[in-house]
């Protein structure tokens, strides 16, 4: 969880597992309704993201002999997910929010995309690829099309995870979410503090609309928010 402020932005710090059908649909929520929207009507009205610093960090676990998820193997939750873990990572790494690149989602159009994609990552089926080879070339064509969408580097992101630099970031993402599970799975912090609530209607009825709105009034009313933006002064 990152500290508040950072920059004079609001800190929205998430909370996901790279490959969770409820994580794509809140995913997606945080792009229609958070960063973008209202799009449609006007680009320089549009969203939050002019103000906003964000994150988000994986579940996972990496055993002593350095394998990761090795014993959810046959699941959604196995290798697999580690891999793109890693794709999700590196993309946020590679593309930090400075002076000089102010906007802090240039690496979330890569993450959404890839999130959008996830029943072609499991080939198809809802859980997960049954032959590696097949994975792979799932996540060939997918990281292919998310990075040329996205104007990302996707070379440069696929050797950072196929790397040391992966590892390191997907260990120190990992450790973040473990030292946060008092909140119960997806917590959303704002400003470094728990978002009460937001991650209370995952399982049964996933909503992309209120967990968009819930993220949308909270960040509008931190105390680094620009209140008066076009998004935070709309009736829903």
């Amino acid at each position: 969880v990152l500290p508040c402020g950072v920059g004079g932005r609001v800190q929205v710090s998430l909370h996901f597992e790279s490959l969770c059908k409820q994580c794509q649909i809140h995913v997606a929520a945080v792009r229609d309704d958070v960063l973008h929207g209202g799009l449609e009507v006007s680009a320089s009205e549009a969203g939050v993201a002019q103000f906003l610093n964000m994150s988000i960090d994986y579940y996972g676990n990496i055993a002593a002999d350095g394998t990761c998820e090795s014993a959810a193997n046959g699941t959604e939750h196995g290798p697999a997910m580690c891999v793109t873990d890693r794709y999700h990572l590196c993309a946020q790494h590679a593309l930090p929010t400075t002076s000089a690149a102010p906007d802090a989602t240039r690496w979330f159009q890569y993450v959404h995309c890839m999130f959008q994609n996830i029943d072609v990552l499991k080939c198809g089926s809802n859980g997960y690829c049954a032959e590696e080879p097949a994975f792979r070339r799932a996540l060939d064509t997918v990281h292919g099309m998310c990075s040329s969408s996205a104007s990302v580097d996707g070379d440069a992101i696929a050797a950072c995870a196929s790397g040391s630099l992966g590892r390191q970031l997907q260990a120190e993402s990992y450790d973040r979410t473990k030292r946060t599970r008092r909140y119960g799975f997806a917590p959303v912090f704002i400003d470094g503090n728990y978002l009460e609530g937001a991650d209370a209607f995952w399982r049964k009825t996933p909503d992309q609309l209120l967990y968009g709105r819930t993220l949308l009034e909270a960040i509008c009313t931190a105390p680094e928010s620009n209140q008066s933006a076009p998004a935070c002064t709309a009736q829903w």
